[in-house]
């Protein structure tokens, strides 16, 4: 029964970002062209409408417990997120905590956005969706991270867009492997070795905080602690087999921008002292069962995710129906998705064309 679970789950998951691509996005191409902003609201629209589908999944068929608790995410603001990395498959279950911890009107299309490995952008599907979301996708090589977080801040700020940026600090997931890396850092430096978190990267939060206070881009900080009680899901055959964690543990603290250091070196202990702080409240939960208290965040209107529900799951089938029957749809298809890949050929990311195109648009206008 676990492994039926698994695979129906990973089927669903991944045929209804197939037929979101092929049925909602490359239809919107167009408006790209037109305008960036709108193009941008659309496209978020849909991939947080998204969001509510794995989370009715794996709260109904899956039978998953996502307790979040703490601070909640204003809709109506620019936030940055940086959490602990527990496993390979922690963002399953982002979607539904970020589905109950955003509030506000504007709430429907609040994107949440990742900072991801670049080649994780080449996905047929997932990674082709998230670049035209405008995900940001780094190489692990500064001098060209570095450039790419930039464009990413200058091109939400000068749009005036609201959104949620995730990053790692750590920047990869927590094994035996990642963990021994990081003890030998930890003993390298003089420094506290951890035994539930790995040591933060600072240099991409540091840069990417500044920027975005010196745009006035961010209205606040928040540090997100997960923690899996029972099952660990480390990896994505875990979730096939239908091993899924009855219970997940999320909880939030926000830091307004006001409160956040300006300097390099305040930046940098203000995120180690986060992570300090998750490693003492991890070593507390595995030792008494304790988690952190708060308020519990439940956003409880079925309606949504029941019309996710069907909608997700119908959609599928209607546009490989469409795709079979309809001869101009099948072009429509397969011209942008040739499209997609030549422009990640020559662009790096569909992310990097939509922003290239703006600074284009932007050109033209003072040049009038």
């Amino acid at each position: 029964m676990g492994l039926v679970k698994g695979w129906m789950y990973c089927i669903l998951w991944y045929s209804s970002i197939l037929a979101g691509y092929a049925g909602l996005f490359c239809p919107l191409l167009p408006v790209l062209f037109l305008s960036n902003k709108l193009y941008r609201y659309c496209t978020d629209a849909l991939f947080t409408f998204w969001q509510y589908y794995p989370t009715v999944l794996l709260e109904t068929l899956c039978g998953c417990d996502i307790q979040v608790s703490g601070d909640v995410i204003l809709a109506n603001e620019t936030s940055l997120i940086v959490m602990n990395h527990r496993t390979r498959t922690d963002w399953n279950f982002l979607w539904p905590t970020m589905y109950h911890c955003v509030y506000g009107k504007s709430r429907f299309r609040h994107p949440t956005k990742f900072v991801l490995k670049d080649i994780i952008r080449h996905i047929p599907g997932p990674g082709w969706v998230m670049q035209m979301a405008c995900f940001v996708y780094i190489k692990r090589c500064w001098l060209l991270d570095k450039i790419t977080l930039q464009k990413a801040v200058d091109y939400f700020a000068d749009l005036s867009y609201k959104y949620s940026l995730l990053v790692f600090p750590e920047g990869t997931d927590f094994t035996k492997s990642t963990k021994s890396k990081s003890d030998s850092y930890a003993r390298k430096h003089g420094i506290q070795t951890y035994d539930y978190v790995l040591h933060p990267r600072t240099t991409g939060f540091v840069f990417l905080t500044q920027q975005m206070l010196s745009r006035q881009a961010v209205d606040a900080v928040y540090d997100v602690t997960l923690v899996y009680p029972d099952v660990v899901p480390q990896n994505e055959a875990i979730l096939l087999k239908g091993d899924f964690p009855k219970q997940i543990k999320v909880h939030l603290v926000r830091y307004p921008s006001a409160v956040l250091p300006r300097t390099e070196q305040g930046l940098r202990d203000f995120l180690e002292k986060r992570w300090l702080d998750k490693e003492r409240t991890l070593r507390e939960y595995h030792m008494t069962g304790q988690f952190l208290h708060g308020r519990i965040l439940k956003t409880e209107n079925r309606f949504e995710l029941l019309f996710a529900l069907v909608f997700w799951t119908l959609l599928p089938v209607i546009v490989t129906y469409i795709f079979w029957v309809v001869p101009w749809f099948r072009l429509l298809v397969l011209g942008h998705t040739v499209f997609l890949l030549a422009v990640n050929l020559t662009f790096e990311g569909f992310q990097n064309f939509e922003i290239g195109l703006f600074n284009f648009k932007k050109r033209i206008i003072r040049a009038k």
